[in-house]
C-alpha cells in the first residue's frame, strides 16, 4: 500500500470514528425505553407507597377520634385491630417491597451523573415508610397491652400521633422532590412517539394535570392568591383542549389517527379538572366545611380533590397512567398525592404546647419598626462597603412591617380583630341561677365579654337576657358604639334562684328574631353550669331556625369544676341541634373563645 493510499485510508477510519462517535451521542440523548422503564419504575413505586399510607391514614383518624374521645371522656375504651396492609395482596397487584429491587437493578439504565439523586431520595421515601408501620405496630402494643389505661391523658398515644403527623409533611415533601428530578430527567432527554397527534395531546393533558395539581396545591397549602391565578390558568387550559380538538374526539372521524385509548379516557380526564375546579372556586368563594376542629382547607384537599385526584376507577392520574402505558408513545408516568394528617387535640393543659399561639400583632410591628429605625440610621454612612445589604435589610424591614399591616387588614381566626368578619348580633342567655356565682363562671364570663367589647365595632349588637326563675331581657339589642350602657349593663349581672331554660330560650329566640342582621352572625349564647331540660317545642324551635335563610345557631358555654359527661351530653346535642358550638369554658380559654363565637362567619364580598 503507498504512502498516500494509507492516509486516504487514515483519513477514513477518523471519519467513521467521528461519524460513529456523533452517532452514538446522539442515540445516547434519545429516551430509550429501558431508560423510560428506569424512570417510571421510581414513580410506580412511589404511588405504591401513597397508596399504602393513604390506607393507614384511616386507622389514624380512628384512633386519633377514639383517643380525643377516651380522654374528653365520653367513651371508656379503646380498640384497635391492626389490619396487615403493606403486605396484602388485596390492596396491592404487586407489593412495594417486590417493586424496590426492580429500581435498584434497572437504575444502570439512567445517565450516570443522573443516577444518585433519585436513588438517595426513594431510599428516603422507604425508610418514611418503615417508620410509620413502625409506629403503627408500637399503637397497636400499646392499644392491645392496656398500656393506655396508665398513661395519664394518653400522652404517650398522642406523641407517636405526633410524629405521624410529621411524616406525612416529610412524605409529601420527598414525593415532589422525587418527581420533579424525575421529570428534569425525563427533559432532558429526546422523547419517541409512535403516533404524532396522539403525543401532542399527551402534552397537553400534562399541562391540564400539571395545572390541576397546582389548584390541589394551593387549596392545602391556603394560598388564596395562588390559588385564584391557578384556577384561571386551569380553566384558560380546559377551554384550549375542549375547542381543538372538538372535531377528532366528538366526531372521531376516519381520518383521525389519534388511538383509541385517548378518545376513551380524553373526555374523562377533563372532566375530572372540572369538577377540581368547580371544588376549587366553591373553596374560593363559599367554602363548607365551617366550624370544625381544622380549617375548610384540610376537608377538601382529603375529601373530595384527592378522592378526584387519586381514586383507583376514574381518577384523572390513573386514567392519565392508564392512557401513557396502553398509547405507545414514551411518556412519564404521573404521581399520586399523600393525604394530609392533623393531630386533634383535646382542650387541656397537657396539649397547649401542640397548638399554635395567637399572633401578637402590635409586638410585631413594634419590632419591624424599631428595625427599620436602625437599618435606617445606617443609610447615612458612606462608603461602607455593607451598604447594599443595609439596604436590603431596610426593604426587608418595610416588607415586614407591610405583611403585618396586611395581617391586620385581613385578619385570620383567632387574631384580636373582627376586620373583615360579618356582623354581630350576639344575644347572651344568662343563667343567673345561685350556683353560677362561683369566680370562675358568670364572673368569668362578664371579664370575657367586657375583653371582646374592645374589639367590637359599630356594626356589632349584643344582647343580655338572664334567666332563673323567670327570664328578663336585662339588655335590649345594642350597638357596641354604646359602650358604657353595655359596660353597666355587664356590672349589674348578679346570680340567685333556681334556673328554667325553657323560658330563657323561649325569650332568647322572640328576641332575636326582631333584630336579624343580613348574612350577619346571628348568634344565641347559652351560658350555664349544669344539665338542662329543653322542651320538644324548644327543640324543633332551635332546629328550624338554624336552617333559615339568615339562620340562628344557638351555641353553649358550659361552665363547671369539672366537665361531667351526663352534662356534656346534654348539652353538647343542644348546639348540634342549633347548628352552634359546645365549649367547656375554663379561665384559660374563656376569651378566645368568646372571641372565636364573635368570627364565625366572614363577611361576604358585595
Amino acid at each position: 500500500m503507498t504512502m498516500k493510499n494509507k492516509y486516504n485510508y487514515f483519513v477514513l477510519y477518523i471519519l467513521a470514528i467521528c461519524f460513529n462517535t456523533t452517532a452514538l451521542y446522539s442515540q445516547n440523548n434519545k429516551l430509550s425505553k429501558s431508560t423510560l422503564g428506569a424512570l417510571n419504575n421510581y414513580v410506580i413505586y412511589s404511588n405504591e407507597v401513597i397508596h399504602g399510607l393513604n390506607l393507614m391514614y384511616n386507622d389514624f383518624i380512628y384512633l386519633n377520634n377514639q383517643f380525643y374521645s377516651y380522654v374528653e371522656d365520653t367513651i371508656d375504651n379503646i380498640t384497635y385491630i391492626k389490619e396487615p396492609i403493606l403486605n396484602n395482596y388485596k390492596y396491592f397487584k404487586i407489593l412495594p417491597r417486590d417493586l424496590f429491587p426492580v429500581i435498584l437493578k434497572d437504575n444502570i439504565y439512567l445517565p450516570y451523573e443522573m443516577r444518585g439523586i433519585p436513588l438517595q431520595l426513594i431510599g428516603k421515601v422507604s425508610n418514611v415508610l418503615k417508620e410509620i408501620e413502625d409506629i403503627r405496630e408500637n399503637l397497636s402494643k400499646y392499644l392491645n397491652n392496656n398500656n393506655y389505661i396508665k398513661d395519664t391523658n394518653l400522652i404517650t398515644g398522642f406523641r407517636m400521633l405526633q410524629r405521624i403527623e410529621v411524616l406525612y409533611y416529610d412524605i409529601f415533601t420527598l414525593q415532589e422532590k422525587l418527581h420533579w428530578t424525575l421529570t428534569s430527567i425525563f427533559n432532558s432527554l429526546q422523547p419517541q412517539y409512535s403516533d404524532k397527534q396522539s403525543f401532542l395531546l399527551l402534552q397537553e393533558l400534562q399541562s391540564l394535570v400539571n395545572h390541576t395539581k397546582l389548584v390541589i396545591k394551593s387549596i392545602r397549602a391556603e394560598g388564596k392568591n395562588s390559588l385564584n391565578y391557578n384556577c384561571l390558568k386551569l380553566n384558560e387550559i380546559i377551554n384550549t383542549i375542549e375547542r381543538k380538538n372538538s372535531v377528532s374526539f366528538q366526531e372521531k372521524n376516519s381520518e383521525s389517527n389519534v388511538q383509541d385509548s385517548i378518545i376513551k379516557n380524553f373526555s374523562a380526564i377533563v372532566n375530572n379538572a372540572k369538577n377540581n375546579l368547580k371544588t376549587a372556586e366553591e373553596y374560593y368563594k363559599a367554602p363548607k366545611y365551617q366550624n370544625k376542629y381544622f380549617k375548610s382547607s384540610y376537608y377538601y384537599y382529603n375529601n373530595i380533590l384527592l378522592d378526584n385526584y387519586n381514586r383507583s376507577y376514574g381518577g384523572m392520574i390513573i386514567l392519565f397512567n392508564d392512557l401513557i402505558k396502553t398509547n405507545g408513545n414514551y411518556w412519564l408516568l404521573e404521581h399520586k398525592m399523600p393525604k394530609l394528617f392533623e393531630v386533634m387535640y383535646p382542650d387541656i393543659p397537657e396539649y397547649k404546647q401542640y397548638q399554635t399561639d395567637e399572633l401578637d400583632i402590635e409586638s410585631l410591628i413594634k419590632s419591624a419598626l424599631l428595625n427599620k429605625k436602625k437599618a435606617d440610621s445606617l443609610v447615612k454612612a458612606k462608603n461602607d462597603s455593607l451598604l447594599k445589604i443595609r439596604l436590603d435589610s431596610i426593604t426587608l424591614a418595610e416588607k415586614i412591617a407591610d405583611s403585618i399591616e396586611y395581617r391586620k387588614a385581613h385578619p385570620k381566626i383567632g387574631d384580636l380583630n373582627l376586620t373583615g368578619f360579618a356582623s354581630n348580633n350576639l344575644v347572651f342567655l344568662l343563667d343567673i341561677s345561685s350556683s353560677m356565682n362561683d369566680t370562675n363562671k358568670l364572673p368569668l364570663l362578664k371579664n370575657a365579654l367586657t375583653q371582646l367589647l374592645d374589639l367590637m365595632r359599630p356594626e356589632d349588637n349584643i344582647t343580655f337576657i338572664t334567666y332563673s326563675g323567670i327570664a328578663n331581657v336585662v339588655l335590649t339589642p345594642t350597638s357596641a358604639i354604646h359602650k358604657e350602657k353595655i359596660l353597666s349593663a355587664i356590672k349589674n349581672l348578679s346570680s340567685g334562684g333556681t334556673s328554667d331554660a325553657n323560658l330563657g330560650l323561649k325569650l332568647a329566640y322572640q328576641t332575636i328574631e326582631s333584630s336579624i342582621i343580613k348574612n350577619g352572625n346571628n348568634r344565641i349564647i347559652m351560658a350555664t353550669d349544669g344539665g338542662i331540660k329543653v322542651s320538644n317545642k324548644i327543640k324543633r324551635v332551635i332546629r328550624k331556625s338554624s336552617k333559615e335563610k339568615d339562620s340562628i345557631k344557638l351555641s353553649i358555654f358550659y361552665f363547671s369544676q369539672k366537665e361531667y359527661t351526663h352534662h356534656k351530653k346534654l348539652l353538647k346535642e343542644l348546639a348540634h341541634n342549633g347548628s352552634g358550638k359546645y365549649s367547656y369554658i375554663q379561665k384559660e380559654n374563656a376569651n378566645k373563645i368568646l372571641l372565636l363565637e364573635a368570627q364565625t362567619v366572614r363577611k361576604k364580598d358585595n
